[in-house]
C-alpha cells in the first residue's frame, strides 16, 4: 500500500552540512569554468603557429573535473529525499524542475565535451556547456530563495494554526488553568 505524502510533514529541508557541501562544490564549478573562460577566451599566449592556450586552461580543467564528481556525489545524493518528496507535494516544482534539468543538460554536455564530441561538433557544444553552466547558478540561487521563502511562509502558517486553536477565555498555560479553575 502506497502512503500518501499530502498530509505528512516529512523534512523537506536539507541538512546545514548538506547545503554546505552543494554550495561548496557548485561555487568551485562556477569558479573553474569560468577560470577556463577567462584562461581560453582572453588570456591567449603568443606563439609561433599564433595565439596559443594559456597555461592555466589544463588547470582549470582538472580542477573543474575534480569538482564536477563532488558536485554529482552531492547533487545525487537529493534525488531520493529532497528532489522525489518535494515533487510529490508539488513544492517548488518549476524551478527544482528547472535545476535538476540544467544539472543533466551540463553533464551531458560535459561528457560530450570529453568523450564524444568531434571537432565540427566541439564548438557548439561547448558553446551550451559554458551557457547552461553559467545560467544554472542563477538557477540554483532562485531556487534557493523560493525553497527559503516558502518555508517561512510554512512556518508562519503553523504559527497562526496554532494561534488561532487557544479559544479565547481559556487558560494559555498550565499555570494559568490552576488559578482560574
Amino acid at each position: 500500500m502506497r502512503r500518501r505524502h499530502g498530509s505528512a510533514r516529512i523534512q523537506q529541508r536539507l541538512s546545514r552540512r548538506h547545503e554546505l557541501y552543494l554550495y561548496l562544490t557548485g561555487a568551485l564549478l562556477l569558479l573553474s569554468g569560468a577560470g577556463w573562460l577567462i584562461a581560453h577566451y582572453l588570456l591567449r599566449t603568443p606563439s609561433a603557429y599564433g595565439a596559443g592556450p594559456h597555461p592555466s586552461e589544463a588547470w582549470w580543467m582538472r580542477l573543474h573535473g575534480a569538482a564536477v564528481v563532488g558536485f554529482l556525489v552531492v547533487f545525487g545524493a537529493l534525488l531520493p529525499g529532497h528532489i522525489v518528496q518535494n515533487w510529490r507535494q508539488r513544492i517548488n516544482r518549476y524551478s527544482g524542475l528547472t535545476v535538476v534539468l540544467a544539472v543533466s543538460l551540463l553533464a551531458l554536455s560535459g561528457y560530450g565535451l570529453y568523450y564524444l564530441v568531434d571537432d565540427r561538433q566541439r564548438a557548439v557544444t561547448s558553446g551550451v556547456h559554458w551557457v547552461v553552466g553559467l545560467t544554472a547558478s542563477g538557477a540554483l540561487v532562485l531556487h534557493v530563495v523560493l525553497g527559503k521563502r516558502l518555508a517561512a511562509r510554512a512556518r508562519e502558517r503553523r504559527m497562526a494554526a496554532r494561534l488561532h486553536r487557544h479559544k479565547p477565555g481559556m487558560p494559555t498555560t498550565p499555570q494559568n488553568a490552576k488559578t482560574t479553575g
